[in-house]
């Protein structure tokens, strides 16, 4: 209690700015810059933001989207965490224990708004990051933003974090064959909801969570599905398998205790157990694994065979958790050609 704030600067100051005035005035920046400028609003964002808020560090956050949590509120619409509730909570304020173990994307969306909202974060939505320059001798960086009204507005933080996600930038590969193409064409960034292709045939490139995702949706929507695969993929069924790597998580000690726990592992040791668990989750999956092999589905075991989050680690994709679409694709209710 004795980190607690008192309050007492609007609590009890009745001929001065109330607690609302004040959040409205810091926010606004119109006297001052922000010491640090973060650039991305999801989890990274918000979490290095409230670190630093505590520390007193004028801090602001400002995101593309329209409204706070519109990077997970925007994506396809079947969408939930594939990792469990226990390893998604944000510092300060722990998502409560009614909460389901796999958070739907508009339920996290949500708590984005709270969360920016009870921890007092500066947040600027529609706002752009077009540039900026170092100056070494002034130890600040000149940055010039474009506002949610069109207009530019330049600052002088000390500091910029770059929080734009491992994937917030769509990788939409230039196939010059697709312009004769008289079918819709989308990447997994512009897909929305499967109930549109119903009656369709719908081809899928890609073998990765999104794929498959999407792939599931199209195909529960009435839609032909068949998945085009490049290169190997691997694959995990959600439960256990790919919840093994957080066991240590598992509602158990704290989240700042178990992240002090798993970093403090030297790399070297780290990648070997993590090919134990890999090795382990192949042999509890070996019915599932067998049968898409069965259908010519390539399959690998991540880099020197470490498992789905060495492969996240070290490339950002690569795998499938998999809920339900390598069934689909073993019983052969969605096709697969490789390319």
């Amino acid at each position: 209690d004795r980190a607690r704030p008192a309050g007492e600067a609007y609590s009890r100051n009745f001929r001065g700015p109330n607690w609302l005035d004040k959040r409205n005035t810091d926010t606004a920046y119109t006297d001052r810059d922000p010491a640090v400028l973060i650039i991305g609003g999801g989890q990274s964002g918000l979490c290095i933001a409230a670190r630093l808020r505590q520390l007193n560090i004028d801090t602001l956050i400002i995101d593309r989207m329209a409204r706070i949590g519109d990077n997970w509120r925007k994506r396809y619409h079947a969408l939930t965490l594939h990792n469990q509730v226990h390893v998604n909570h944000l510092p300060y304020m722990p998502f409560p224990p009614t909460w389901p173990r796999y958070i739907p994307k508009d339920k996290l969306a949500n708590w984005f708004e709270s969360y920016v909202e009870s921890l007092e974060l500066n947040f600027w939505t529609s706002t752009e990051f077009e540039g900026g320059s170092y100056d070494a001798a002034a130890k600040a960086w000149t940055v010039s933003l474009r506002l949610a009204d069109g207009t530019q507005r330049k600052m002088h933080p000390r500091h910029i974090v770059m929080a734009t996600g491992v994937s917030g930038i769509p990788n939409i590969p230039d196939i010059p064959s697709l312009k004769n193409f008289r079918g819709e064409v989308l990447h997994s960034s512009q897909f929305t909801d499967g109930d549109v292709w119903k009656g369709k045939r719908a081809i899928v490139m890609g073998t990765g969570n999104s794929g498959h995702d999407i792939a599931q949706d199209l195909h529960a929507s009435g839609a032909s599905v068949t998945m085009v695969q490049r290169s190997s993929t691997l694959v995990v069924n959600i439960e256990p398998s790919a919840q093994l790597p957080y066991m240590l998580y598992d509602e158990g000690p704290s989240v700042d205790d178990c992240d002090l726990l798993v970093t403090g592992v030297p790399l070297a040791v780290g990648r070997k157990s993590h090919q134990a668990l890999a090795q382990h989750t192949k042999e509890m999956d070996k019915p599932l694994l067998d049968g898409l092999r069965a259908k010519g589905f390539k399959l690998d075991d991540g880099f020197d065979g470490t498992g789905w989050q060495f492969k996240y680690l070290i490339r950002g994709g690569g795998y499938y958790f998999n809920v339900g679409c390598s069934d689909l694709i073993v019983s052969g209710a969605i096709g697969l050609l490789q390319n």
